[in-house]
């Protein structure tokens, strides 16, 4: 069956015998009307602007000859008889704004209309000929307060006349011309508006020298194109002789180019129907050969971006070309449909392998996007979300430099790098060892990114470091405890037996003083005078509370050896308290001695059940943290101050500790009670003591643990202790 081909039906019968032919016939003609409308205009404007020169020329030739009469009537009449003819004068013409008669030392002689005599005029005209008027640029005349321009004449006495030429009288002259659509323009030799259109621009004396068609030395013959206050003009310049004046005559382009702008809209609504008739005529040929059939071919291809694989059925087509694309399209289908079917299946196992993985895996291609990741990743840099957009690699480590830096070097040299226990961002406090390695065997190009989240790890290390250390404290102290009751027995004991040696009630110490001829109770009166007995007693008290603080230590020193008995709040506070006192050294760069304890204790709290030295190391823990914050951020009012209240509640005791320190955010107090979170730097604490805190009070305890801030941006940390403790533990 013969074919016809679908790109010759319409190379042949659109390209060839229709569109071209248009468009060229088209540009042709409206080329044409276009060049002849320019010359048509620009013979009309130079023949105006020509015609205008002659009509400014005579105008000023008419203004001389006027003069000249009167320098005539000057040189033969008396004073009295020129100023009559200037009245006269000055009445009959409009055009002079003032007429002045000056002698040869240029002093007012006369003037009309009437005005000042005797003073040296303003306007100095200098090496003028005797017959040669002399125009200036327009200047404001001090008696009208108009704009003009001087002519002077000289008179054969030696004295001149001079006359203030009107420029509105001059600009009415000139568009007295004008036709509708036509711009004129008068200005002297520098440039300066001497008539416009706008006569505010006359008024404030505009200078258009600049444009082009003004800086030629020569006065063209030809019309020409010029650029001003954002619109396109077309005009002629010529010259005013005997003056140096340039009249400039011009259009708009706009307004030369209109009817051909309206012929070509006429041809191309003529193309425009002649194409929508052609169009209408072919509609129905062009509908059964190609459209139904492209339309077919269409709703396939959707069916195949959808997934969904028609069956082969090609049907019989007139065009040779659609015929063949039916039939390639049902091959290439089946084998679309096959291969898709084995990808799917290999993408899925593929997918599943890196999503079961415990490690957060990201592959990042030659350009440092990040194209491929698995389920761990979506949990770490997702936000919540189920997918992540391909982006830069640095957009996943914009808070750690150090992560984004290896894998550029490991990107630039193409090998292994390692990171080990490193946060990818500010807002989680997990930790991963990160490798980077090349992919290699395959055709696809790039790096692997696999994160292995050792957070419970380093914590489990870091927890056994801590509870090491705090063992080997507690044992320490509670050595040290005991070492320091030896000797500080040794000085109550010796400090008793001073006591002892001087008491009047021994008899021994009667028959002691007798012996060597000494009266024991001038012994005490000596003792007394010299305040003995008062550092014996000093003595005691200070042993005595050596002896609390060492009790405290050991006290302490034993975490969960203790039972559950019945304490008093107010004592454990003060134990706490005294604890916090003791703590001071010079590596902790705080001295909890010199803060401001205010007690607001209730007066009825009854004894609670709990474990005492878990309820001290809380209370302990509050009272150095304030301590530290105070030092290091500062405080407000006049001294650092802890405020201390406990309150009765219906079922339990509220403790609440409130400081004048910087306060805590927002965002950190949501997280305060996190194991290892904390806002000191690395050697100020693991942030442990909280969590711990929050554990004994909530687990071991039963009651509630909060904080908040305070009117005074400090924070306040409340705790409740219930009466009767859940039974958690045994007792």
């Amino acid at each position: 069956m013969n074919r016809t081909s679908l790109v010759i039906i319409f190379h042949k019968k659109l390209i060839q015998w229709i569109l071209v032919p248009g468009l060229l016939m088209g540009t042709l003609i409206v080329s044409i009307i276009g060049i002849n409308q320019m010359e048509v205009m620009e013979r009309e404007i130079i023949q105006l602007s020509k015609s205008l020169s002659k009509n400014v020329n005579f105008y000023i030739d008419g203004a001389e000859d006027v003069l000249r009469s009167v320098a005539i009537m000057s040189d033969n009449n008396s004073l009295e008889g020129s100023s009559k003819y200037f009245e006269g004068l000055h009445s009959s013409f409009s055009r002079f704004e003032r007429l002045i008669l000056l002698d040869k030392d240029e002093n007012i002689i006369s003037v009309a209309p009437q005005g000042i005599k005797g003073v040296d005029f303003p306007i100095r005209f200098r090496n003028s000929g005797i017959n040669k008027h002399i125009l200036t640029s327009p200047i404001i005349s001090p008696h009208s307060g108009k704009l003009v321009v001087y002519i002077s004449i000289p008179i054969e006495s030696g004295g001149k006349i001079v006359a203030e030429l009107s420029l509105d009288a001059l600009q009415e002259f000139i568009y007295g011309f004008l036709s509708p659509n036509r711009i004129i323009i008068l200005t002297d030799s520098y440039g300066n508006l001497i008539a416009h259109p706008d006569r505010e621009r006359v008024r404030t004396q505009s200078n258009i020298g600049s444009l082009d068609l003004f800086k030629k030395n020569q006065i063209s013959e030809k019309g020409e194109f010029y650029k001003a206050n954002g619109k396109l003009y077309f005009g002629n310049v010529s010259s005013i002789p005997g003056t140096g004046w340039k009249l400039l005559v011009a259009c708009t382009a706009k307004y030369m180019f209109e009817p051909v702008i309206a012929l070509a809209l006429i041809i191309c609504i003529l193309i425009t129907c002649f194409f929508l008739i052609l169009l209408l005529a072919l509609k129905k040929e062009f509908k059964i050969r190609i459209v139904t059939p492209i339309m077919s071919f269409i709703r396939k291809l959707s069916e195949v971006a959808k997934g969904n694989y028609p069956t082969p059925n090609s049907q019989e087509n007139v065009f040779l070309e659609l015929h063949e694309l039916g039939k390639v399209f049902d091959g290439m289908s089946l084998k679309v449909r096959e291969r898709e079917q084995e990808l799917r299946i290999s993408k899925t196992f593929f997918q599943s392998i890196i999503d079961s993985m415990p490690s957060a895996v990201l592959w990042i291609d030659e350009n440092m996007i990040v194209s491929q990741y698995n389920k761990k990743a979506i949990e770490i840099f997702g936000d919540g979300t189920t997918e992540i957009a391909p982006q830069d690699i640095h957009a996943f480590f914009s808070s750690n430099e150090e992560i984004s830096k290896t894998i550029e070097q490991a990107v630039a040299h193409n090998n292994t790098q390692t990171l080990e226990s490193r946060s990818v961002n500010n807002k989680s406090i997990e930790l991963y060892d990160i490798t980077i390695f090349p992919l290699l065997g395959s055709e696809v190009k790039g790096m692997i990114v696999r994160m292995d989240d050792v957070t419970a790890r380093i914590r489990m290390e870091e927890i056994m470091v801590q509870t090491e250390k705090m063992m080997s404290v507690g044992g320490l102290a509670a050595g040290m405890a005991h070492e320091i009751n030896n000797p500080l027995g040794s000085i109550m004991q010796g400090a008793q037996n001073l006591e002892r040696r001087f008491s009047p009630q021994i008899e021994a110490n009667v028959e002691a003083a007798q012996s060597v001829g000494c009266s024991l109770e001038i012994l005490q009166e000596y003792l007394t005078i010299r305040r003995i007995n008062h550092i014996i007693t000093g003595i005691k008290d200070s042993g005595l509370r050596a002896a609390g603080i060492v009790s405290n230590m050991l006290e302490f020193s034993k975490p969960g050896k203790e039972m559950i008995v019945s304490s008093n709040v107010e004592k454990l506070i003060e134990t706490a308290l005294q604890l916090a006192a003791n703590d001071y050294d010079l590596k902790k760069k705080y001295d909890f001695l010199h803060i401001k304890i205010n007690k607001k204790f209730a007066p009825d709290i009854p004894e609670i059940k709990c474990s005492r030295t878990e309820i001290e190391q809380v209370l302990f823990n509050l009272f150095k943290n304030a301590a530290q914050a105070m030092y290091k951020h500062g405080f407000s009012g006049k001294e650092p101050c802890i405020c201390i209240r406990t309150q009765r509640m219906r079922d339990g005791v509220s403790i609440e500790v409130e400081d004048n320190g910087p306060g805590i955010k927002a965002e950190e107090r949501k997280r305060v009670f996190e194991p290892f979170f904390t806002t000191k730097s690395s050697d100020g604490g693991t942030g442990l003591g909280l969590s711990v805190s929050y554990f004994i009070i909530t687990q071991n305890h039963g009651g509630t643990f909060t904080v908040e801030p305070t009117p005074e941006n400090g924070t306040r940390f409340r705790i409740y202790l219930p009466f009767i403790k859940p039974d958690k533990r045994s007792c």
